[in-house]
């Protein structure tokens, strides 16, 4: 049909009062054919027409905010007086998108820096210093995701404090480190203490860095090796296969309230092999006590 068209333009220039209809006649063809294949050329002609007027605007746009991502240039189109519209209505985010594309000039994109990874050390490397290991584990409950924070002291495995929040942030694990050693403190353990986690962002964090400088050092450990986080992570899995996940929390709340339970249980009821089968929490007070006398 475009053909035809094109062949029927060529004869109105030399045959102005040529009808399409005759012309369709001549051609051998339905004239609504030819009608509608010339309206639909013209609606194209205007979509394209429109296009490159769209094209032209975000070009335009796009190069007087050579920072500014489509989201941005989105913003800028349509705070833009009606006049300065290429077409009615608003330009869309999808078309901008594509246009930035089909145009070249998408922003670039800015480099995203790494910080440096902290290293894990053997145990015979590590300062000196009552040992506190910090984690945080994840639960998905009924009102969405939430992390616990497990203090534990190495030696005695008393589980010092619980900390349950809504996601993983440098100010709760400090806040978390602070409250367990309280409980240190209060039964006069005052010596200094070496901070042992794993390399998570919330722990190399300078936040947190400064909190364990305050209370002596701190060291990034593996699960796997001798005396490193598989202490802690044991405790992890006992909170949540022997806990958690027979009570069947449904709320961030409801954790809060059990862990208080756990860590009680944990520290005094629990029989913990490590410590022949006594109960941190009495291992706890039998070293304070002899710290203490000393």
């Amino acid at each position: 049909m475009a053909q035809l068209l094109t062949l029927y333009e060529e004869f109105r220039r030399d045959h102005p009062y040529l009808s399409l209809a005759c012309f369709a006649r001549e051609a051998g063809v339905p004239a609504w054919k030819l009608r509608d294949a010339r309206q639909q050329a013209a609606q194209q002609a205007g979509r394209e027409k429109r296009q490159q007027a769209r094209l032209e605007r975000i070009r335009q746009v796009a190069l007087s905010h050579p920072t500014y991502g489509y989201r941005r240039l989105h913003q800028v189109m349509a705070a833009s007086p009606a006049q300065e519209q290429p077409a009615p209505g608003q330009i869309g985010l999808h078309t901008i998108r594509l246009a930035l594309g089909e145009l070249g000039l998408q922003p670039p994109v800015p480099r995203k820096t790494r910080k440096k990874v902290v290293p894990a050390i053997c145990e015979t490397l590590w300062p000196s210093g009552r040992r506190i290991q910090v984690d945080a584990t994840r639960f998905n409950l009924g009102d969405g995701i939430c992390w616990a924070y497990l203090v534990l002291d190495v030696e005695t495995r008393t589980l010092l404090h619980v900390s349950v929040v809504r996601s993983l942030a440098a100010g709760s694990a400090g806040t978390a480190l602070h409250i367990g050693l309280k409980v240190l403190r209060g039964l006069g353990l005052r010596e200094e203490v070496l901070v042992m986690t794993d390399g998570g962002s919330d722990f190399t964090s300078a936040a947190f860095q400064t909190a364990c400088q305050e209370v002596g050092c701190w060291v990034r450990a593996r699960v796997s090796q001798q005396g490193g986080m598989g202490v802690l992570e044991r405790t992890n899995r006992t909170l949540k296969y022997e806990f958690v996940f027979r009570e069947e929390f449904a709320t961030m709340q409801e954790l809060r309230e059990g862990a208080v339970r756990f860590r009680d249980w944990y520290n005094q009821v629990r029989l913990h092999s490590a410590l022949g089968y006594a109960c941190p929490w009495a291992k706890l007070l039998e070293t304070a006590k002899s710290r203490n006398a000393a």
